[in-house]
C-alpha cells in the first residue's frame, strides 16, 4: 500500500508542470485540450510500458471512427505514434510528456502562421 501511495504523490508532483503549462498555452491562445490530451495519453503510455502492458492494448484507443461503407479500421497515425514511441523512452513519463506537448503546440503554431500568411 505504501508503494502505491508512493506511485500516486510521485506521478501527481511530476505531472503538476504540465498542468501549469497547458495552462499558460491556453491563457496565450492556444488550444490547450488536443495538446494535452496527446501530453497525458504519452505519459499514460509510458507508466504503461514501465507496467508491463503489452502495446497492443493501446491500439484500440487509436481506432478512428469507421466511413461508411468500410470494413476495416483505420487508425489516427499522430496518436499511434505517441503511445508506440513513450514505450521506447527511457527518461521519466513526466518529461515524455513535456516533450509531446511542447511538439504539439508547436506544430500547431506553425500550422497557424502559415494559415495567416
Amino acid at each position: 500500500m505504501k508503494l502505491f501511495k508512493y506511485i500516486v504523490l510521485t506521478t501527481t508532483l511530476f505531472s503538476l508542470p504540465s498542468f501549469v503549462a497547458a495552462y499558460e498555452y491556453n491563457a496565450f491562445g492556444g488550444e490547450q485540450s488536443d495538446c494535452f490530451a496527446k501530453a497525458m495519453i504519452g505519459m499514460d503510455s509510458v507508466i504503461n510500458s514501465r507496467l508491463g502492458v503489452p502495446p497492443e492494448h493501446a491500439l484500440e484507443l487509436t481506432v478512428e471512427p469507421m466511413k461508411t461503407g468500410s470494413s476495416t479500421a483505420e487508425y489516427d497515425s499522430h496518436t499511434l505514434n505517441i503511445i508506440l514511441a513513450a514505450y521506447l523512452w527511457e527518461d521519466t513519463p513526466h518529461t515524455y510528456a513535456v516533450k509531446v506537448f511542447f511538439g504539439c503546440a508547436q506544430r500547431k503554431a506553425y500550422a497557424k502562421q502559415a494559415m495567416a500568411e
